[in-house]
């Protein structure tokens, strides 16, 4: 990559840096937009990377940048065990071989899709999370009926 290639991704990437601290942008739309407005062009791809190599992620429905002193103080954050959320879970239910589609209490999908990433359970590839319902992508059909497993003694009889 010629020099004046990688001087204008560092700039960029410091304008970048500089919008998503100071202003609520929703979408990378919005973001080139904002990048062209102080002349720079760039594709899609461009900026799906620069997102990467910069940390930023989406956050509340707008892109930003997480300081290290807000990583280290979401670091030390408490998410809830699995033990702890048996009342926010109402039933569990394969679908397909990687797949379990865990029903939540409304509003607490969410909440159990972040418990269940913060584990670090080998069962949970990740989640995508709704108001009241949760898929919990699994790498295999063994790993599912395991974390399946692992639902149904947790939950017992309190599942409804």
């Amino acid at each position: 990559m010629p020099r004046s290639s990688r001087g204008n991704q560092d700039s960029r990437r410091r304008t970048l840096k500089s919008l998503l601290r100071r202003r609520r942008l929703r979408t990378q739309e919005e973001l080139v937009a904002c990048l062209e407005e102080r002349g720079f062009t760039i594709t899609q791809s461009s900026l799906s990377r620069d997102l990467m190599a910069l940390g930023a992620s989406k956050v509340d429905g707008a892109y930003r940048v997480v300081s290290d002193a807000e990583e280290a103080g979401e670091a030390g954050q408490k998410y809830p065990t699995l033990g702890e959320l048996q009342p926010f879970v109402r039933s569990i239910k394969a679908a397909g071989p990687n797949l379990l589609v865990v029903a939540t209490r409304p509003g607490l999908a969410q909440t159990v899709a972040l418990a269940l990433d913060s584990m670090g359970m080998p069962e949970v590839t990740g989640t995508i999370a709704g108001d009241d319902t949760v898929f919990v992508a699994t790498p295999s059909r063994r790993t599912q009926r395991s974390l399946e497993r692992r639902f149904d003694n947790l939950l017992g009889e309190a599942v409804v």
